[in-house]
């Protein structure tokens, strides 16, 4: 005999059924309700402002001499400035402009923001593609492609892992499509309580003189010199510590002077004796 259809038996079973396509559909909302929140353009880009205008001496009308421990330190950030405008300020600009889009989810813990940028009148299409390795970190990867004379497809600029919180990065940004060897290598550290921060550059250029060689750059909690930069080459390492708010500084430099000692500079960038 044909047994009736019962709603009522069938019921639990529709229930249950319609509760674990919700608990799926929940799940794969929350996997990708967020995509991770990118960090700022200064994990990848240096701070040199406070060594940019060679112009701040001679505006005293003063004898060189007299601002030869600043002028020591600016002649010596501004090669590592110069190189840094040349490596990476470019694809920083690239990936500033992710800011201004909205990421498509790819699936499988993976965004991407695609975009296009003009740069010194040349137009790159850019893709910043993130990718969830842990709950603490993700990954980052910037391809751009250049279309017309000497145009190339997804070239990889850079590389890091980021922190979800955005208290530490790691990067790698490479050359040029013809040579993708490893340029730079970038760490950075942030405390957004204490607004302090790190920023180091190594140059990983295979065959390089300098490889190896960094300069590393800081903001700390210190009251006479809160920034500082240490320059560190095959023969010799620089330090610089300065004061933000009013320029005063030191420099140690044994090659220069000949010396472990720190020289000093005051409010007005002319040389003092060290307290």
């Amino acid at each position: 005999m044909k047994k009736k259809f019962s709603f009522r038996e069938f019921f639990p079973l529709l229930i249950t059924i319609i509760m674990v396509s919700l608990m799926i559909s929940c799940s794969e909302d929350e996997e990708k309700e967020d995509p991770p929140e990118l960090p700022p353009m200064e994990a990848l880009l240096m701070d040199f402002s406070n060594f940019n205008n060679p112009n701040d001496t001679l505006s005293h009308k003063k004898s060189i001499e007299s601002y030869r421990n600043w002028g020591h330190s600016y002649f010596t950030v501004a090669i590592w400035s110069w190189i840094a405008t040349v490596s990476v300020t470019v694809p920083v600009i690239a990936y500033a402009e992710a800011f201004n889009h909205t990421p498509v989810y790819l699936g499988d813990n993976s965004w991407e923001w695609s975009y296009t940028k003009n740069i010194n009148l040349i137009e790159y299409s850019v893709r910043l593609v993130s990718k969830r390795i842990s709950n603490e970190q993700f990954t980052l990867k910037m391809y751009v492609t250049k279309s017309g004379i000497g145009g190339y497809e997804d070239f990889l600029w850079f590389e890091g892992t980021v922190r979800y919180d955005r208290t530490s990065a790691t990067w790698t940004l490479y050359e040029n499509p013809a040579d993708p060897n490893g340029l730079l290598s970038i760490e950075w550290e942030m405390d957004w309580e204490e607004e302090t921060y790190m920023i180091k550059y190594t140059g990983i250029k295979p065959g390089a003189a300098e490889y190896g060689s960094y300069i590393q750059h800081g903001v700390t909690t210190d009251t006479d010199y809160n920034a500082y930069y240490i320059i560190s080459g095959s023969m010799n390492t620089v330090e610089i510590n300065w004061n933000t708010q009013n320029l005063s500084g030191r420099v140690k430099d044994p090659v220069k002077f000949g010396d472990n000692q720190w020289h000093c500079w005051d409010e007005t960038l002319q040389d003092v004796i060290c307290e």
